[in-house]
């Protein structure tokens, strides 16, 4: 062996030592998916032992899944025929996999496009996404705790202000309509237990919406769940709704259509009890925001008033002052609920006249280059 076939044999080895001690499981797939090297990290994740017999192609190896568990290790939705086919490579995409011992573990991937000659590889990077999904987890208890307990003092603060006050009002009046049936005063008498009836009748159904806010769960149905908060609105507030739907899924994360439910909800209540409105406008839509990769949007229009402008510039800069956080306690929270989900909240009037709300979130999806694979 002469010096240039020593140095090719070092260069070799170098990499290869580069490649196995790499924290990410590494992966090298050839045309037919069948494997041509796997790290150490990459052996580790898939909790295969020494002696064991592993398949030969990534499919059989990893089993790979999304949430739904629709399969994505068949030819025609695999990932890295995709990459191949393209000849382009691709960033991230985060799937489960299914370990040799049966566990399921979810994980990101990326796929680098490697040409060889006439020969075409990819390389899949895989690294171990459940810490990251325990701490989210975690995190999304505390933000869902966090606004079950914001919702219950704005609760208690509106039945205060308004049914506590009601009932109060009510027992008054039921005391003067027994004095003028005492007096024998039944005309004076009927005509209050009239109003009494009717305040009695509007604490009812306060009573009733703030039960429905306390039980208050969309889950993966959003669309579903969003159609029927706009059958109730327009039952309750008397203002029609129109409604335009562009693409927009029927099924979501469950933690995004509660925030997202909720902020719509939000919306619909300030129409009911600021705007004055006669109608309002609402759209749902979706389209791509690169490669799989989804922009989600739900837009709330009315023709009322508008919204304030000093409470616009409360908005824009965040609430900082206290008192106002407490008086627009529904826009401080449509706020928060957007931020926990990474999205985008803009409110601002309509014009010629009412109010304007914009939601924008994103989410990695597989649909899209399946169709276009598949199609």
């Amino acid at each position: 062996m002469n010096r240039e076939q020593v140095d090719i044999q070092e260069e070799l080895a170098y990499y290869r030592a580069l490649l196995q001690h790499a924290s990410d499981g590494l992966i090298v797939v050839d045309e037919q998916r069948r494997i041509v090297f796997m790290n150490q990290a990459a052996i580790s994740l898939i909790e295969a032992r020494p002696d064991d017999v592993l398949p030969e192609t990534c499919g059989e190896l990893l089993r790979c899944h999304n949430d739904t568990e629709s399969n994505l290790s068949l030819e025609a939705v695999c990932f890295g025929r995709c990459v191949l086919q393209r000849g382009q490579s691709l960033d991230y995409v985060e799937m489960n996999i299914q370990t040799h011992t049966g566990k399921i573990v979810p994980v990101a991937v990326s796929y680098s496009y490697i040409p060889v000659g006439k020969k075409q590889y990819f390389l899949m990077s895989l690294r171990n996404l459940t810490e990251k999904r325990h701490l989210e987890q975690e995190r999304r208890k505390k933000d869902e705790l966090f606004f079950t307990l914001q919702e219950r003092e704005r609760l208690a603060r509106d039945l205060h202000d308004g049914v506590v006050q009601d009932i109060a009002y009510s027992h008054m009046q039921l005391k003067l309509i027994q004095s003028l049936l005492d007096q024998g005063r039944v005309s004076e008498a009927r005509s209050k237990l009239e109003e009494v009836t009717a305040v009695i009748h509007d604490s009812f159904l306060e009573l009733r919406r703030a039960l429905y806010d306390l039980t208050f769960h969309a889950g993966k149905q959003l669309k579903h769940f969003i159609h029927k908060l706009v059958v109730e609105f327009q039952h309750r507030a008397g203002i029609p709704v129109e409604v335009s739907d562009f693409d927009f899924p029927d099924i979501c994360d469950p933690y995004t259509g509660d925030q997202v439910a909720k902020i719509v909800q939000e919306s619909l209540s300030n129409v009911r009890k600021h705007s004055g409105a006669s109608k309002v406008w609402m759209t749902l839509g979706s389209r791509p925001a690169g490669p799989f990769r989804r922009q989600y949007t739900v837009i709330v229009e009315d023709d009322g008033v508008g919204i304030p402008e000093e409470v616009l510039s409360q908005v824009a800069d965040g609430f900082p002052d206290a008192d106002t956080v407490t008086r627009h306690f529904g826009l401080k929270a449509m706020h928060q609920r957007a931020q926990s989900l990474g999205a985008i909240l803009r409110i601002a009037r309509r014009e010629p006249r009412g109010t304007r709300i914009e939601l924008h979130w994103f989410q990695d999806t597989q649909e899209e280059p399946i169709r276009q694979q598949t199609g």
